[in-house]
């Protein structure tokens, strides 16, 4: 009898043996690759996880996103629905545009027109974070491609983008304040000094912090008792945007760190996970997750 040859699944450049290297190294768009080349079938079938094999061959579902979301059911990936909906519409939005690049090579387009096409599909994603202005989920999401395909344009376009985003969609501020690659255009010392004094003066009192961000803005109201309080762990990343005098916070972990109000306030500072300090219960600690 011919002797059965196991072999290992790529995901994310990662070698994958088991199930717990497969939940380890869970990607979306490999595990779809695998799923319809044949090859997770048949990586199921040679490692004996019969019932799992049982599971994806009885998949009904046809897109995509529901192959997606049936795999990640199937191999019990715990994983936030926030976090599915952003990767799911990262690899829509990956997937079109490499259906885009075929037409490009097919068909031999002009530079001119790869350029409108270009300069299009960054005005269809900025509307894309207007019409979805409320959701954190998608605006991520957004903010992710804007970076990875259009810093550029990003670039040249600050200014009035940040414009566009103020009025139409102040939420989106907030969520491309979170990445790195737009922050030194729209706040800190090499920002554009009119942007940083709107973002300081229209969008960080209070109030208007609560209305904008709504229930993706996390308050904390404690009294730790000259304690440091552990509010999110380390793996956890997060943007503080308010403290009180007299109220510290650090990294999750960090033993020598202690940040006041003038080390935070107006400074979108982002740490991994978060403690906190504070003798009063009335006063709040504002932050989101990055």
């Amino acid at each position: 009898m011919a002797k059965t040859i196991k072999f290992n699944l790529i995901l994310d450049g990662n070698p994958v043996r088991n199930l717990d290297g497969l939940e380890e190294h869970f990607s979306i768009e490999d595990m779809l690759m695998y799923y319809k080349n044949g090859l997770l079938l048949r990586w199921l079938d040679v490692r004996e996880y019969q019932a799992k094999h049982d599971a994806v061959k009885a998949i009904q579902v046809t897109s995509d996103q529901e192959i997606i979301r049936e795999l990640i059911k199937i191999f019990e990936i715990v994983m936030d629905e926030s976090l599915i909906e952003k990767a799911i519409a990262i690899y829509a939005y990956r997937n079109e545009t490499r259906r885009l690049n075929e037409e490009y090579k097919e068909n031999a387009f002009e530079k001119k027109q790869i350029i409108l096409d270009y300069h299009s599909g960054y005005d269809v994603l900025i509307e894309h974070m207007i019409e979805n202005m409320n959701n954190v989920a998608l605006l991520k999401a957004d903010a992710i491609i804007l970076e990875q395909e259009y810093l550029g344009l990003f670039i040249l376009d600050h200014v009035a983008l940040f414009e566009k985003l103020h009025n139409d969609a102040p939420k989106a501020v907030f969520v491309l304040l979170t990445c790195d690659a737009f922050r030194s255009y729209w706040i800190g010392e090499t920002a554009n000094e009119g942007i940083y004094k709107t973002i300081k003066s229209k969008l960080l009192p209070i109030p208007k912090i609560k209305e904008v961000l709504g229930n993706d803005l996390k308050i904390i109201k404690r009294n730790t008792q000259a304690m440091w309080d552990p509010i999110e762990r380390s793996e956890i990343e997060v943007m503080v945007l308010r403290i009180e005098n007299n109220t510290f916070i650090k990294n999750a972990g960090e033993f020598s760190e202690k940040l006041g109000s003038s080390d935070v306030n107006y400074q979108f500072l982002k740490l991994k996970g978060l403690e906190y300090q504070c003798n009063d219960e009335t006063l709040e600690l504002l932050y989101m997750e990055v």
